[in-house]
Parts: structure tokens; sequence; C-alpha cells
């Protein structure tokens, strides 16, 4: 079988959302038994920042202006003023449909369908927005970007209200391989909402994500899902860097890969320089890899994900007694034991020169000031933080080691 793009987004037999390193779907529904998966890690290699816009780019200065976008794609576009569109409910620019009915395509967007071409915010906001497309994947201002050389970057929203399917975000439903996400922010009231990989800058994510800001409250609505953070749902073999969150993040029972800052960091080369700040996480039980940064990161071959110079302050998290796997900084690196199979052994990150206060967690095991479950894979190097624990303070920088034996975990 042929090398295939590393993809996070498959759905197991069970309705279970799991990841999937060699296999495409988007939703895509396999069994246990019948799935081989590959990691890509040792493939990826990080993004290059895009060219200035090229050409003349369309000027967009009120909402009749923003409408041209929806005709055409594929142009490059320029905010000139402020525009406040009162509480209008718009439709996602471009949205994210399979390539095909083929399988190895269903993770693959309809490029005909998604938004291909640049749109810069040139500093100004776009406020007073709704989004409802609950029935919908790939929701966001942006539904879905793919293409090389697309982006979206220097825009500020203000106050939106996100209602999605899978891959769902404040500014960007989906960015895939390709794209590059730059200094965008969320300010004011923000509310985004999704079943999985849901994030308030973008919800699914293979692109890098530079300067971004976010304080939103954010939220899977549904048990036995994945990704959830306030700049980025689901990260995956994109980087992240300079980088602030802040707010709410809520899921159900049986979620993973929950984290203040970003769900995950997953195949990624690096996260740096980020700061998850005044933040409440709040989880179901039977929850696993939670952080006050990251919900997990690492990579499978090769080298290790480098988590670097990252600030955790005033973050809770309030979680079930069975929930397992948080920390400081993050959960650990990606493990699952009904995949044991494919992944015999966590993802491999370093976790160098962090720091954490005031992180406080209700709940759960495996509970680390740094990282929840380290197994060997991760390690904390110059960490400065401590926690309270159920009520306690406690200094241990790692939670728990491979003295708990992958079999114990869920």
């Amino acid at each position: 079988m042929k090398k295939m793009k590393s993809r996070l987004f498959t759905l197991g037999a069970a309705g279970v959302l799991i990841f999937s390193l060699a296999v495409t779907g988007c939703s895509q529904e396999l069994s246990n038994s019948n799935v081989k998966q590959e990691s890509s890690g040792s493939d990826a290699q990080p993004q290059q920042e895009p060219s200035d816009l090229e050409g003349d780019a369309i000027e967009i200065s009120d909402k009749d202006d923003f409408e041209k976008i929806y005709d055409d794609l594929t142009a490059s576009y320029i905010l000139t003023s402020d525009i406040d569109f009162e509480g209008e409910a718009l439709e996602p620019v471009g949205f994210f449909e399979p390539k095909s009915e083929d399988p190895e395509d269903e993770e693959t967007p309809n490029v005909s369908l998604a938004f291909t071409g640049t749109f810069d915010g040139n500093g100004y906001t776009l406020s007073n927005i709704e989004i409802d497309a609950a029935d919908k994947n790939g929701v966001g201002l942006f539904g879905c970007v793919t293409g090389e050389g697309s982006w979206v970057k220097n825009l500020n929203v203000d106050t939106i209200s996100v209602s999605g399917g899978n891959y769902t975000g404040g500014i960007v439903g989906f960015a895939d391989f390709g794209s590059y996400l730059e200094a965008l922010s969320l300010t004011g009231e923000n509310s985004i909402e999704g079943k999985f990989l849901v994030g308030g800058i973008v919800g699914a994510s293979h692109a890098d994500i530079v300067n971004c800001t976010a304080s939103a409250d954010v939220a899977l609505v549904e048990e036995d899902m994945q990704g959830l953070g306030i700049i980025v749902g689901g990260q995956e073999d994109g980087n992240l860097e300079n980088c602030t969150a802040n707010g709410s993040v809520t899921a159900k029972d049986g979620c993973y890969s929950i984290g203040g800052l970003a769900g995950c960091f997953h195949n990624s080369a690096y996260a740096k320089n980020c700061i998850a700040e005044n933040i409440e996480i709040v989880t179901g039980d039977n929850c696993w890899l939670i952080g006050g940064l990251a919900g997990h990161s690492g990579m499978f071959e090769d080298e290790a994900t480098l988590v670097e110079n990252s600030i955790v302050k005033n973050v809770s998290i309030q979680t079930g007694d069975h929930s397992e796997r948080i920390g400081g900084i993050t959960g650990g690196g990606f493990y699952a034991s009904i995949y044991r199979e494919y992944y015999p052994e966590p993802s491999k990150s370093e976790i160098k020169s962090c720091e954490a206060s005031e992180f406080t967690v209700s709940g759960g095991k495996y509970v680390g000031a740094a990282v929840g479950y380290s197994y060997g894979t991760t390690t904390v190097e110059e960490f400065d933080g401590t926690m309270i624990w159920n009520g306690a303070e406690n200094e241990e920088p790692i939670g728990a080691d491979d003295s708990v034996k992958l079999e114990e975990l869920i």
C-alpha cells in the first residue's frame, strides 16, 4: 500500500472518532480489525510562510462586498474597513466535501467547493456574526481552506457564534495541507461548538498557525468525541507558534485530546512560545489526554515533537474520577489501548522550558504539573511549576511513568 498523507480524522466502527495516520477518511467508517495505520511523521516538514499577495486583490469594505467572496473562492481579497454584520447569519466561505466517493479521497477536500484563494484582513475587524450549520462538516467563517498558497491572515473577528458538525472553528473550520494561518484573533463574546475537532481559531488544521490569539468558549456537543482547544481543536503536521488563549473548554463523557490552547500537536515538529491563561476546562468522566496547554503531543517516528517556552497560568481542569493522563502542559503522548496493535507505545514529545502556575485539577488519575503520563516517550526538561490536585499541592512534574503499564490505560 502506498504511503499517504498523514491524517488525523477517522470515524471508528463503534462511532468513536480516532486518529488515522495513514488511512484517509473524514468521517470514514472503519473497523478495528481491518485498519493498518502508519505514521508519516518522518515526512512532515515545516510549512513555509506564504508570499505577499500577487497581483491586485479584490477590496472588501462592506457587507455587499463580502458577498463577492462566495462567487469566486479562488481569488485574493483584502479587507479595507471594519464590517459589522449585526448578528446576521452567514454561510461559511467554502465548505468541506470529499473529493470523491473513493475511500482514499474521503479526507481530501473537493477544491471546487473549498476556499483556495487568500484573504488579508489588513488589521480590520469583522463583528457580530452567526453561523449555524450543525449538519455540515468544515464550518467556520471560512469553512474549508485548501491548496498550495492559500491563506487567511491579519484578521480580527469580534463576537461570533458558530455551531457546526466535524471540523468547526470560529475563523476556519478545516485548514488543509498547503494553507497557512497567521495573525488571526477572536475578541468579544465568542461561542464555538461542534461534534469533533473544534477550536476557536480553527477546528482541524494541517496548516502552520502563527501569531494567533483567541478569547472564546468552545465545546464538544456529543460524548466520546476528540479534539478541543481555544486556538485549535486538532493540529496535525503543521506547527504552532506565538499563540495565546483564554476562555472555557467543555466536553462530555469519553472525550479525549482536550486542551486549553489546543486539542493536540500531533505529528507536529514543534509548538512554541504559546500561552494558555485564565481558562476553565470541564469534561465528563472517562476522558483521557487532557492538558492545560494541549491534550496530547508527539510523533511516532524519528524526532520528538518539541513543546517549548510555553506558559500555563490560572488554568483549572475539572473532570471525573475515572479520567486519566492529565497535565499542566500536556496529558502525554497519544496512545489508546484499543489501538495498541498499531501504536504499541505513546507518541514522542520533548517538553522544554515550560511553566505552569495557578494550575488546579479536580478529579482524574495520572496527573502531573507538566505531563500526566510519560512512559519514557515524553521527556520534561527545565520545567517550572506546581499544581493543586484535589485540594492538595503537588510538585510532581510527571504524574505517572512506565510503572503504570499501557494495558492499564483507557
